[in-house]
């Protein structure tokens, strides 16, 4: 409808909470605060996530008949205009996780749990500012992969969006590079 766009975010609207970032590693922040080798590693990778990230959302708006049917989940019948976004944190985020498996597991599983909190914040972010650029109100996000949404559906939005050069979709559904997210918001009046 309006063409492809591109939302670039700043470091703070991508920047997770600490403690969120580390309850989702697994660990107990209260505990890891005692321990200063801990927490030394904990920061060392929560900039090393914010040094490496190239973060970015591929937006477009489209009406309901743009769409085909199993793109849009059974909740959403009743709109008809929708947000379709892609957000990544790039690929050196997955390349770091991998290198840093073979060195230590902690690292690994803690920039693991960074990237997926920082992706979440990201979104967070992006749809604030779309809420308030467009004077919209928003649905939840839903994404491919939950209620009557197949996860094969992160290849129609990537087809949507023409960004299948910049995000691989593999036949499982899963998406290249990993700490990528794909969902569709209905636009209320």
């Amino acid at each position: 409808m309006s063409g492809l766009k591109i939302f670039i975010p700043e470091k703070y609207q991508y920047m997770p909470s600490k403690k969120i970032f580390l309850a989702r590693a697994g660990a107990v922040y209260s505990k890891i605060l005692n321990d200063e080798t801990l927490m030394e590693v904990a920061n060392r990778i929560y900039l090393r996530g914010l040094d490496i990230a190239r973060p970015v959302v591929y937006w477009e708006v489209f009406k309901k008949h743009q769409l085909p049917k199993n793109a849009v989940p059974g909740v959403y019948k009743s709109y008809e205009t929708f947000l379709i976004c892609v957000s990544t944190l790039g690929a050196e985020i997955d390349e770091e996780i991998e290198r840093l498996s073979h060195v230590s597991t902690l690292e690994a599983a803690l920039l693991d749990a960074w990237g997926s909190e920082a992706l979440e914040k990201l979104n967070d972010s992006f749809e604030d500012v779309f809420k308030k650029q467009n004077n919209s109100k928003l649905t939840m996000r839903f994404s491919p992969g939950y209620g009557d949404l197949h996860i094969s559906v992160n290849k129609i939005y990537v087809e949507l969006l023409g960004i299948a050069d910049k995000v691989r979709v593999l036949d499982t559904g899963l998406m290249i590079p990993r700490k990528t997210t794909a969902c569709i918001v209905g636009i209320g009046g």
